[in-house]
């Protein structure tokens, strides 16, 4: 797998891989992933079924699989199944699927990818799901959220140790934890537990980008040592920090 030595951007909710990809293992993960082989063929082998796929491919969240034959390049978006909404309930079950795009929206999700990474904002993945599903179109604008939640972002954003408990947040909203939770999932897009998580794997990129030690990395992120910044790696897109060629360049960006 020391193919993958491509560009990865990882937002709020969203990564975004684009370069070289090497053949994988058998596995699965929680984010849904999204190929886009616009420039050659992918192989993706489930346990029924060869894929080859020249359009736009979706693997469902926990969907055993693999990237049978290594290719020179490819655009991989993985995204948090909790942004994906009413029209891709499927996409939540055992299934893979090659997706059914008209030409017109297949043309405005291949400009999006072209001019990647100048469009990679914040908003990058999301945007792109949207040209994928336009249904879905519920926005996070975090300029209207609830001051409560605003100021739990902002809590979340200033502390340096992210083993942090929902209760501690709570305390200062003067919100119930139930009244919270639900609040936060309803204004953000994901449980506050998942919102965490992508904030833990951010600062888990920001310090790779810099520095190579898994080791440094896992503890600034608040993960317990490397190896569980590894397996929580693995579990989210199917690939571990050591998977990554040594020349895999690393991004961050953050909400607005």
């Amino acid at each position: 797998m020391s193919n993958w030595a491509g560009d990865i951007t990882i937002g709020l909710g969203w990564v975004y891989y684009d370069g070289p990809v090497g053949h994988t293992q058998f596995h699965q993960h929680y984010a849904v992933q999204v190929c886009f082989p616009f420039s050659g063929p992918l192989h993706v082998e489930t346990h029924k079924n060869n894929h080859r796929v020249e359009g736009v491919l979706v693997v469902g969240s926990n969907v055993s699989h693999r990237l049978s034959t290594p290719s020179p390049t490819a655009k991989l978006l993985y995204i948090e199944p909790n942004l994906i909404r009413s029209n891709t309930k499927k996409l939540i079950v055992d299934e893979i699927e090659v997706l059914d795009i008209p030409a017109s929206q297949l043309k405005a999700i291949e400009q999006t990818l072209d001019h990647y990474p100048k469009l990679a904002q914040a908003d990058f993945g999301l945007n792109l799901a949207r040209l994928i599903w336009p249904e879905e179109g519920e926005h996070t604008d975090f300029s209207a959220i609830d001051p409560r939640i605003q100021q739990s972002l902002a809590d979340i954003d200033a502390t340096e140790d992210l083993n942090i408990s929902l209760s501690q947040i709570v305390s200062s909203s003067g919100l119930s934890a139930s009244r919270f939770r639900h609040l936060f999932s309803a204004q953000i897009g994901m449980p506050f537990k998942s919102y965490l998580l992508w904030i833990k794997l951010q600062r888990a990129f920001q310090s790779l980008a810099s520095d190579s030690s898994l080791t440094r990395a896992a503890h600034i992120a608040g993960f317990s040592d490397s190896s569980h910044l590894s397996r929580t790696f693995k579990r989210t897109f199917g690939l571990t920090p050591a998977d990554l060629n040594k020349n895999a360049h690393f991004t961050t960006r953050k909400r607005g």
